[in-house]
């Protein structure tokens, strides 16, 4: 078998992620990585802690943010090579705009935990189904789905508390980063569908 080009290794290689911090206001930094990312050229993947619904951990962080002790940082996760862009600039990047790195960790792992609730057996469906073709690498855990039917509340509005079909569930999506970022907005669209915060294991 011949051997695989760079170009080839780097495509079927697993994508890593970073999550970095920057001290500064979102748009700002959010600003400055799209301008440095084109500028070298790069096709880079960033995503924004606050707007893409990934949690940063540290319950004693964000507390000290909340209260005046520190900071607020804005977050972000990106690909591998903007990570390396980003560690060969870091002191150009404080000297030359005052947006300091505070952070600059590995992401081992993400998950996020979903919950759903349908009155009617087509949506139910569409739901089961969506859990059952995952993207590539993203598994399901603790999957929990009840159905409920009651023929005597056929026939009531949509709005009141009794419902003849009735299904909810709940599970946590554990997988790579960019696919949960990528389903997290695509639930979006889905009102019936309550998704959780990204949550991040890092390195």
């Amino acid at each position: 078998m011949a051997n695989k080009t760079r170009a080839e290794q780097k495509r079927s290689a697993k994508p890593s992620f970073y999550e970095v911090a920057f001290r500064g206001k979102p748009k700002v930094v959010r600003a400055f990585l799209h301008g440095l990312t084109m500028g070298a050229g790069e096709e880079a993947t960033i995503f924004i802690n606050y707007t893409d619904g990934i949690r940063h951990e540290g319950k004693i962080e964000r507390m000290a943010e909340k209260v005046g002790l520190v900071a607020s940082d804005c977050r972000v996760v990106v690909d591998a090579g903007t990570s390396a862009l980003l560690k060969s600039l870091a002191k150009r990047i404080v000297a030359e705009t005052g947006l300091e790195m505070t952070a600059h960790r590995r992401v081992k792992s993400a998950s996020m935990g979903f919950t759903f609730r349908v009155y009617t057996p087509q949506l139910n469906a569409e739901l089961v189904k969506a859990v059952k073709n995952l993207p590539a690498g993203v598994k399901v855990q603790g999957y929990k789905h009840e159905v409920k039917s009651d023929p005597s509340a056929r026939g009531v509005e949509a709005y009141a508390p009794s419902h003849h079909y009735e299904a909810h569930g709940e599970g946590v999506l554990q997988g790579p980063v960019d696919a949960l970022v990528g389903i997290r907005h695509r639930l979006d669209k889905y009102p019936m569908i309550a998704a959780e915060e990204i949550q991040l294991v890092l390195a």
